[in-house]
C-alpha cells in the first residue's frame, strides 16, 4: 500500500512538472510576441500622448496649468526616460517657488526624490527627502512619499549589505516609514497592504509568505500593469531564491510583459529573466531578454541599471558566441556533407541515366517485337480460323459428295447392267430407253440441294446476314431450303470460289448469266455496289 502512495504521488509530481513546464514555455512565447509588437502596439501610443501633453504645455497660460502640465509629463516620464523626467521636476520646482505655493514646492521635491531613487542618486535623494515636509502633501500623496522613502532606504540597505550596523540604520529607518504610511492608508486599499507586505518581509516572513502575500495583492485589487509587474517580479525573484527556475521564469515573464505594456523601461525584470535563461542553456532567449533590457537602460538613460546589466553582458554575449561558433561549424560540416552528397547524386543521376537510356532502348525494341509478334500472332490466328474453316467445310462436302456420288453411281451400274442386257438381246427400243433415263438432270438437281444443305449447315445465318445487305423489302427467303441460283453464286463466292468461270461452270450457267445474276442482286444492295462482294465474303461464320 505504501508503494502505492509513492508512486501515485511521483506520477503527480510528473503531470505537475509537465503542466508547469507547458505554463512557462506559453508565457514565453507571449513574451516573445510582445517584444516584437511592443514598438508599435505601446510605444506609439505613448510618444503620441507625450507629443499631445508637450503641446498641451506650450499651450498653457498661467502657473499652475503649467505647473500640472508638468506634472503630468514627470509622470509619464518617471520610468520611461529619466532625462525628461528630471527636466520636468525641476521646471516643476521652478514654477512652483515662483508661485511661492509651499504644497507645490513640496510635489515638485518628491518629483525630484523619485528621480534620483530611480536613478541610483541615492545621496541626492535622501537630501532633498530631508526637504520635504510630509504634512504639506494631501493624504494620498503622503502616503506615497512614505512608500518611496521607504523604498530609498531598501536600496541604501542593498548597498550597505555586509555591514551590519548601517545596514541596521536603513531597517529601521524602512520599517519607520512603512509604519506610517500603514497608519494613514485605508486598510482595505492597495498602498495598505503593500506597506504590510514590506513591513512583515522584514521581519521574520518567509519567501513562500511573501509569494503567496503578492499573489493575495493581485487577486484582489487588479492593479494597473506597471503595479502588477513589481509584484510579478518580487515573486520571480522569490522563486529564484527558493530554487525553483521553472516558477522564477514564469513570474519573470509575467512581470516582463507587463513592463512592455506599461512602457516601463526601468524595470529589473528582463534582465533576472536573462540571467536565468543563460543558466538554464537557452541562449538564444537570454541574450534578447538581455538585450531587450539593455535597451530599456538606455532609453532610460539608468546608470544603475547599465552596471547591472553591463556585469552579465559579456557572459551571455560569450556563451552566444560560443554557440553560434559551434552552429557554424556544424553548418560548414552539414554543408560539406551534402556537396559530398550532392556530387554522389549527379554522378549516380547521369549513371542512371545512361542506364536508363539503354533501357528505354531496350523496352522499345521489345516493344516493337511484341507489336510485330501481336501482329503475326493475329495473323496467325486469323489464318487458323480460315483453315478451321475451310476444313470444316471440306468435312461437309465430303460427306455430302461421298453420299450423293454413291447413290448416282449405284444408279449408273445398275442402268449400264441393264443396258448391256439390252444391248446382248438386241433390244434397241428398251436401250433406248435406259440411256435416256440415266438421271443427269436429277443428279444435278441433287447436287445443287446437296450444296444448299451443306452450305446452310455451315452458314446458318447467311440468309439473315445476306438480307442486311439488301434494301428493305428487297431481301430473299428459302423455298423447301433451297437457295436461289443468284444467292447459290454468292454461297460459293462466301465459300472461296471467287472466280466468275469457276462459278458458272460449277452451277452449269455461262459467265454472261453468272455476271447477270449478280448485277440484279447488287441493284437491291442497301450498300455499296463495289463493296458487297466484300461485305458478303465479310459474313461471319458462327
Amino acid at each position: 500500500m505504501k508503494l502505492r502512495f509513492v508512486f501515485v504521488a511521483i506520477m503527480m509530481a510528473i503531470v505537475a512538472s509537465a503542466a508547469g513546464a507547458g505554463e512557462v514555455d506559453s508565457v514565453l512565447k507571449v513574451l516573445d510576441a510582445e517584444i516584437d509588437r511592443a514598438p508599435g502596439l505601446y510605444t506609439a501610443p505613448k510618444e503620441a500622448m507625450l507629443d499631445h501633453l508637450r503641446m498641451r504645455y506650450g499651450r498653457s497660460s498661467t502657473p499652475m496649468a503649467r505647473f500640472d502640465a508638468c506634472r503630468e509629463l514627470f509622470e509619464e516620464y518617471r520610468f520611461y526616460q529619466s532625462d525628461s523626467a528630471y527636466a520636468y521636476a525641476r521646471r516643476m520646482e521652478d514654477i512652483a517657488q515662483t508661485m511661492g505655493d509651499s504644497v507645490r514646492i513640496m510635489q515638485a521635491r518628491t518629483s525630484l526624490m523619485a528621480y534620483f531613487a530611480v536613478v541610483g542618486f541615492f545621496h541626492e535623494a535622501m537630501n532633498i527627502g530631508h526637504r520635504i515636509d510630509p504634512s504639506v502633501l494631501p493624504e494620498r500623496e503622503r502616503i506615497d512619499f512614505y512608500l518611496l522613502f521607504a523604498k530609498l532606504n531598501q536600496n541604501m540597505e542593498s548597498f550597505a549589505y555586509g555591514t551590519p550596523d548601517l545596514r541596521s540604520v536603513y531597517v529601521a529607518e524602512r520599517l519607520k516609514y512603512y509604519q506610517a504610511a500603514i497608519d494613514q492608508a485605508d486598510p482595505g486599499g492597495y498602498n495598505y497592504a503593500l506597506a504590510r507586505l514590506e513591513s512583515a518581509r522584514l521581519g521574520d516572513y518567509t519567501l513562500e509568505q511573501t509569494i503567496t502575500a503578492c499573489k493575495a495583492i493581485i487577486e484582489r485589487f487588479d492593479p494597473d500593469a506597471h503595479k502588477k509587474a513589481i509584484n510579478y517580479s518580487t515573486i520571480g525573484r522569490s522563486y529564484m531564491t527558493l530554487g525553483r527556475p521553472d516558477s522564477a521564469v514564469y513570474y519573470l515573464a509575467l512581470s516582463a510583459i507587463h513592463d512592455l505594456r506599461s512602457n516601463t523601461r526601468e524595470t529589473t525584470a528582463a534582465k533576472d529573466l536573462a540571467t536565468i535563461m543563460h543558466g538554464r542553456g537557452e541562449v538564444d532567449r537570454a541574450a534578447r531578454y538581455l538585450h531587450v533590457a539593455a535597451h530599456d537602460a538606455d532609453a532610460y538613460n539608468s546608470r544603475l541599471r547599465k552596471v547591472e546589466i553591463n556585469s552579465i553582458m559579456p557572459l551571455i554575449e560569450n556563451a552566444r558566441h560560443t554557440r553560434l561558433t559551434g552552429q557554424r561549424m556544424i553548418l560548414l560540416m552539414a554543408s560539406i556533407v551534402f556537396a559530398a552528397m550532392l556530387a554522389a547524386m549527379i554522378f549516380l543521376f547521369f549513371k542512371l541515366k545512361k542506364r536508363n537510356r539503354s533501357l528505354t532502348e531496350s523496352h522499345r525494341e521489345i516493344r516493337e517485337k511484341t507489336i510485330a509478334l501481336e501482329d503475326s500472332n493475329t495473323a496467325l490466328a486469323s489464318l487458323n480460323s480460315q483453315l478451321r474453316e475451310a476444313t470444316e467445310i471440306k468435312d461437309q462436302y465430303i460427306i455430302q459428295t461421298l453420299y450423293s456420288n454413291t447413290d448416282f453411281v449405284n444408279e449408273v451400274e445398275e442402268k449400264t447392267t441393264r443396258a448391256l442386257l439390252k444391248l446382248k438381246g438386241k433390244q434397241y427400243a428398251e436401250l433406248s430407253s435406259i440411256l435416256s433415263d440415266m438421271g443427269v438432270r436429277r443428279e444435278q438437281a441433287r447436287m445443287y440441294a446437296s450444296f444448299d444443305s451443306a452450305f446452310l449447315k455451315l452458314f446458318p445465318n447467311f440468309v439473315e446476314e445476306f438480307n442486311r445487305l439488301l434494301q428493305p423489302g428487297q431481301g430473299i427467303s428459302l423455298t423447301g431450303g433451297k437457295l436461289p441460283t443468284e444467292v447459290r453464286i454468292f454461297a460459293l463466292m462466301r465459300l472461296g470460289i471467287t472466280a466468275t468461270a469457276e462459278i458458272a461452270q460449277y452451277l452449269c450457267l455461262s459467265v454472261n448469266t453468272v455476271y447477270v445474276y449478280k448485277a440484279k442482286i447488287k441493284a437491291r444492295a442497301a450498300v455499296p455496289k463495289g463493296s458487297f462482294d466484300e461485305a458478303v465474303m465479310a459474313i461471319p461464320k458462327p
